[in-house]
């Protein structure tokens, strides 16, 4: 099996690649699954998105509509090295501040909010929903130290499916990966 950082080079040019081909069209698609999970959710639930950064699969279809039915959505925000994610309530519209590794995430007066789901960025994912990111570790360390109880998705194109990923013990899986072709549950419960 590769290594991580072997995975990350393969998986970002398929990811490039499936963002060239499909893209917009990938995204719209992805934010009708997305929303055959979500949109029957009690209309307090408050959904963390993530600004997209490259070819990442862009979440703002997705917000535009959970905010049009009256959901609420956050961005995270990165504090700081080996810290958890914060997160603040944003729509469309609101104004964003830089922040670290190219994200940008809601100006610090934006208010903190806990969310109830997690709609996650990933450069790869595997039959049992365990992602690939870029090695950072904000996300397992969020799921772990702040809301290991939260449903948390991936969002990818299908294209960035793997058979099996090297885990670590700080590894989360996934409650399922929404991408354009439909929803993928881990195989195992």
């Amino acid at each position: 099996m590769q290594s991580k950082d072997e995975l990350r080079q393969t998986a970002q040019r398929l990811r490039g690649g499936a963002h060239t081909m499909y893209g917009i069209k990938a995204a719209e698609q992805a934010k009708d699954v997305a929303m055959g999970l979500i949109g029957g959710m009690d209309k307090s639930t408050i959904i963390a998105l993530y600004h997209p950064i490259g070819t990442e699969m862009d979440p703002r279809f997705l917000g535009r509509t959970l905010e049009n039915v009256g959901f609420r959505t956050a961005l995270p925000v990165v504090e700081g090295k080996d810290t958890p994610l914060q997160f603040r309530l944003w729509a469309e519209g609101d104004p964003l501040d830089k922040g670290p590794m190219g994200t940008v995430h809601p100006s610090s007066d934006a208010p903190a909010v806990d969310p109830d789901v997690l709609i996650i960025p990933l450069l790869a994912f595997d039959t049992d929903c365990y992602r690939l990111g870029w090695g950072g570790g904000y996300y397992d360390r969020t799921l772990a130290e702040r809301f290991s109880g939260i449903k948390a998705f991936g969002m990818a194109y299908a294209a960035q499916f793997v058979e099996e990923l090297p885990r670590e013990k700080h590894d989360w899986p996934l409650h399922g990966v929404i991408t354009e072709e439909g929803l993928v549950l881990p195989r195992k419960s």
